[in-house]
C-alpha cells in the first residue's frame, strides 16, 4: 500500500511539474501554439513569429550547451510548424522561415561532432564539434522521418521528401528525395516522359497529373 502511494506521489509531481513547465510555455510565448510534452531548452535563444504550431513531444535545444558556450539560436517565422517528436539542435544555429512544414520524427542540427581520433583513449575527453547553420526558406516542406545536417540550406517552395537524408543545398521549388537527396522534380517545370511521376495513378506529390487524372475519369 505504502508503495503504490508513493508511485502515485511520484506520477503526481511529474505531472505537476510538466503542467508547470507547459504554462511557463505558454506565458513566454503567447503567440505560439504548444503540443503535450513539448522541450525547449535554451528559451531565450529561441524565435518565434506569429501562428507557429510546435506538436506533441517536439525537442529544440536553441542554444546548446557550455560545450559551444550557448551561442546558438533557432528563428522560426509566420505560420509554420514543427511536427510531433522532430528534434532540432540549434547549437550552430537553425532559421526556419515562414509557412514551413516539417513532419514528424524530423531531425535537424545544426552541429556535429568529428570522428573520435584512433590515438584518443581517454574516456573522459569530451568530444568537439563542428557548427554550420541550416536554412530552410519559406514554403517548403519537410516531409516525416527526414534527416537536414549542418550547412544546408532548403530554397523556397522546395519539399524533401519522407526518410530522406539531405547533406547539400536543395534549390528553389525541388522535389528532394532518397539517402542522399537528389532532386527529381521542379514544381515550377512541366512533368518529362520518363520522369518519377510521368504514370498516372503513380507517385505525384506535387500533383503535376492532376488534370490528366481528372481527364481519364471523365467516361
Amino acid at each position: 500500500m505504502i508503495k503504490t502511494l508513493l508511485r502515485l506521489g511520484r506520477g503526481l509531481r511529474l505531472l505537476i511539474n510538466r503542467a508547470i513547465r507547459q504554462q511557463e510555455l505558454f506565458d513566454r510565448f503567447p503567440g505560439v501554439i504548444f503540443g503535450d510534452g513539448v522541450l525547449l531548452l535554451g528559451a531565450s535563444r529561441f524565435f518565434p513569429g506569429k501562428g507557429v504550431f510546435i506538436d506533441h513531444r517536439a525537442y529544440l535545444n536553441c542554444a546548446g550547451g557550455s560545450w559551444n558556450k550557448h551561442p546558438g539560436f533557432i528563428n522560426v517565422g509566420d505560420n509554420s510548424e514543427i511536427g510531433p517528436y522532430s528534434v532540432l539542435w540549434g547549437a550552430g544555429g537553425i532559421t526556419i522561415g515562414s509557412n514551413v512544414h516539417i513532419g514528424a520524427h524530423v531531425s535537424i542540427t545544426a552541429h556535429e561532432a568529428r570522428q573520435v581520433l584512433p590515438n584518443q583513449t581517454d574516456v573522459s575527453q569530451p568530444l568537439s564539434f563542428e557548427f554550420a547553420p541550416v536554412v530552410i526558406e519559406d514554403h517548403a516542406l519537410i516531409c516525416s522521418g527526414a534527416l537536414i545536417v549542418p550547412g544546408v540550406r532548403i530554397g523556397h517552395h522546395a519539399m524533401i521528401g519522407g526518410g530522406s537524408v539531405v547533406t547539400k543545398d536543395i534549390p528553389p521549388y525541388a522535389l528532394a528525395v532518397g539517402c542522399p537527396a537528389r532532386v527529381i522534380r521542379f514544381s515550377n517545370e512541366a512533368a518529362k516522359p520518363g520522369s518519377a511521376v510521368d504514370s498516372i495513378g503513380g507517385w505525384d506529390p506535387l500533383n503535376l497529373h492532376a488534370n490528366e487524372r481528372r481527364s481519364s475519369a471523365v467516361p
